[in-house]
């Protein structure tokens, strides 16, 4: 029975089955897949609009809005209508354009500015921001403190995190260094990044990670590790960033996240001087907890957004 499963998994693509799984998931829950067209640049999202609160999810790097939010959306379902797009580089948005003079996180946020417009989303909101998406978040609720009601940092990449910590980090799995993992050569580099950022490392064998090394990475990451060289570039103004911030700031983290350490996460705290009320983790998650533990991460988010 099991040589069957495996020659079955073997000929089917799981992971395009999981990626259209995710985007069915949000589909059920009657959320519309938005393209916002631009001068030929596609701005893609998730959206729908029941009358309900407004939330926007910011995925991390690698991710999209379905692929990272679709089971944190459908859980939110009762209380919140939630957005979720792909950031540029990621999924079905337009390729982050290095021939301009801005900056990524500046970039990606005029990108999220351009699809609430277009969505008419004239209220403060709350947004939520993991990993690279934190950073864009944080620059987001900077940049526009009128449109954000509240600010959440998931595990963020927003400062105290060096390139040589990164690197350590990195060496400590048995790749060469971070940039190493996140440009995702082979599907050996995938297994080090699942491993940094999984509490639990889940069982892949071999031909599930080629499947999705193929489907997620390698189409994608030639234009998305140019968003972190764009960081590394300008590391010295966001390593001992502080922000400001007019709204209310929480910062969530995942217990045992590895690639993000929670050291990293309670020194943005102090950098930006905010109450250690304000700090909450997710026991047994590493750093995507609401794909680990969504129910956890999802009524520790209602509770934080209730305040």
């Amino acid at each position: 029975m099991l040589l069957l499963f495996v020659v079955f998994a073997s000929s089917c693509n799981l992971a395009r089955m999981h990626g259209k799984a995710c985007d069915k998931r949000l589909q059920r829950n009657n959320y519309l897949a938005t393209p916002v067209v631009v001068s030929d640049s596609v701005h893609f999202a998730w959206h729908r609009d029941t009358g309900r609160e407004k939330l926007l999810l910011l995925h991390g790097y690698s991710g999209t809005g379905s692929l990272q939010w679709s089971k944190t959306a459908q859980l939110l379902g009762e209380q919140y209508d939630c957005i979720m797009p792909d950031l540029l580089s990621h999924g079905r948005s337009a390729k982050w354009d290095t021939t301009r003079t801005g900056r990524s996180l500046d970039d990606q946020v005029a990108h999220v500015v351009l699809i609430l417009d277009s969505l008419e989303i004239d209220r403060p909101i709350a947004v939520v921001g993991n990993s690279y998406g934190g950073g864009v978040a944080a620059r987001l609720a900077e940049l526009h403190p009128h449109r954000i009601r509240k600010l959440v940092l998931y595990d963020a990449l927003v400062s105290d995190y060096s390139m040589a910590l990164a690197d350590s980090i990195a060496r400590s799995v048995g790749s060469s260094g971070m940039l190493a993992i996140m440009a995702t050569p082979t599907p050996r580099d995938l297994r080090y990044a699942i491993r940094l950022s999984i509490y639990r490392n889940p069982p892949l064998p071999g031909f599930l990670l080629k499947q999705v090394h193929a489907e997620f990475a390698a189409p994608y990451r030639a234009a998305q590790i140019t968003l972190l060289k764009d960081l590394m570039a300008h590391e010295k103004d966001y390593l001992h960033k502080r922000f400001t911030w007019p709204m209310p700031v929480h910062v969530i983290w995942g217990e045992r996240d590895e690639l993000l350490p929670n050291s990293t996460g309670l020194a943005i705290m102090e950098r930006n001087a905010l109450p250690r009320s304000q700090w909450s983790t997710i026991p047994r998650t590493g750093h995507v907890a609401n794909l680990e533990r969504p129910k956890a991460f999802v009524k520790e988010l209602l509770q934080v957004l209730g305040q």
